[in-house]
């Protein structure tokens, strides 16, 4: 099968392995974890926060309602454990932004609510059901963009899209929770997948993979037979990708599968006639058409520069302190990361909640390279995947050039961060690079 990729970015010579022997997607089964004491943000997708819809004293179940949608592009917010709601509360998130959060205390029985139930036939549900169930479902992109996901459909349809891509191409260090999902739960994520290709009325289905996931890429194509018999109008394949970071971008996806430049404005869906979900939003989807089973947990993967690490199925909603409390050695880590060790966002305190796009707990225990200035390797101009001189990006951005910024296209930056981790100097090029570019978008 050829192998797909964009030009440049950052190829590691180990393979995406980074550091060594770190095969814990290998694991068969998810720890679960219990937290005490849960806080869920209203506001964990793009758009609108939901408003919460219990007060203090108020006992919830797992899959309770707690918070409804504001808008059209907001989503709802469900319980992950059962217990007494002790109060709503302001709380900042990872971002740096807040919102309100109910805060559920567990009382530790896990008390399913009574809506929450296996369906005979889950196969033969209409149309018109299937949306309601992805309106109450909660679910959105799980993966960076927190779009919610019947938004996206509605998008979808509406453009009359012709092809859905379902992302599996985690090349983010020390992530796998995508591709655990992909290998040990195909079928949850392959039947998500055509719910979803349904309702956006998509006949043509093809799974995005990394060439390193030869055990997965199995898992898929022997399970590729049954669904083609029982779905013989939808177009189903699967394309294979270079382990390239940041392979897995929507824009570099498509830049690979149609050799087509998008620019940073451009949606997808109209400018190349496709609509993309990542694995773990595909599973979350046929929770809820198979079990009526809202958004309430997700799969997280914990690891750092020192130890192998795993992923773990965490109630969304708990806080990453009461997760670190249980993770031997995490009180010595310099950093800690909440998503991807390159992409993710360094947390100025651990009390925050893991939410619906939270793939990721990153503890860094080694020490970062000394900062130099630049020694004009050329290193961060040969990673950058859109093409940009991170080097004189930078150095326009401290001479405060505001119109040679521009020409620079500054503004097509994706915050990769592949920049900062070539770069030998140990210069972060990508926080202020991605940050300009940010404004310049804002502004424009």
């Amino acid at each position: 099968m050829k192998k797909l990729s964009f030009k440049k970015g950052w190829l590691p010579l180990d393979g995406l392995a980074f550091t060594g022997d770190r095969d814990f997607p290998r694991e068969p089964v998810l720890e679960i974890f219990t937290p005490r004491e849960i806080a869920l943000p209203m506001l964990q997708h793009s758009g609108t926060p939901a408003i919460p819809t219990v007060r203090e004293g108020d006992r919830v179940t797992v899959g309770s309602i707690v918070g409804k949608p504001s808008s059209v592009r907001s989503a709802p917010v469900h319980a992950g454990i059962s217990g007494m709601v002790t109060g709503i509360e302001t709380v900042r998130l990872a971002d740096n932004t807040s919102c309100k959060a109910v805060i559920i205390h567990n009382d530790l029985k896990r008390e399913l609510h009574s809506s929450v139930k296996k369906r005979m036939y889950p196969d033969r549900i209409g149309r018109d059901d299937l949306w309601k169930l992805l309106d109450y479902s909660g679910v959105v992109g799980m993966g960076r963009d927190g779009i919610p996901t019947a938004f996206k459909c509605r998008n979808a349809e509406r453009i009359g899209v012709e092809t859905l891509l379902v992302n599996a191409c985690q090349s983010e260090p020390y992530l796998t929770c995508d591709i655990h999902l992909l290998r040990e739960q195909t079928e949850r994520v392959i039947q998500g997948a055509f719910v979803l290709s349904g309702l956006c009325r998509v006949k043509r289905v093809v799974f995005c993979l990394l060439d390193k996931w030869e055990t997965e890429l199995s898992a898929l194509q022997n399970s590729f037979h049954k669904y083609r018999e029982h779905y013989p109008d939808r177009d189903l394949g699967i394309r294979l990708f270079r382990s390239r970071f940041p392979q897995g971008f929507d824009k570099l996806l498509i830049k690979a599968l149609y050799d087509v430049e998008l620019p940073v404005e451009a949606s997808c869906e109209e400018a190349a006639g496709v609509v993309i979900f990542n694995a773990s939003t595909c599973a979350a989807v046929w929770d809820m058409v198979e079990r009526n089973q809202p958004l309430t947990s997700r799969v997280i993967s914990i690891s750092s520069d020192t130890a192998i690490g795993h992923n773990v199925l965490v109630p969304i909603g708990t806080r990453v302190s009461e997760i670190l409390e249980r993770v031997p050695g995490a009180a010595s880590a310099r950093r800690i990361i909440m998503g991807g060790a390159i992409t993710g966002t360094a947390l100025r305190s651990t009390e925050v909640s893991v939410t619906k796009t939270t793939s990721g707990i990153i503890m860094i225990r080694n020490f970062e390279p000394p900062k130099t200035a630049c020694i004009h390797c050329g290193a961060c101009v040969d990673a950058c995947p859109v093409g940009l001189l991170p080097y004189l990006c930078e150095q326009l951005l401290r001479a405060d050039e505001g119109e040679a910024i521009k020409r620079e296209n500054i503004r097509n930056c994706i915050s990769c961060g592949a920049c900062s981790y070539v770069c030998p100097a140990g210069i972060d090029l990508s926080a202020r690079i991605g940050k300009a570019a940010e404004r310049s978008r804002r502004d424009r």
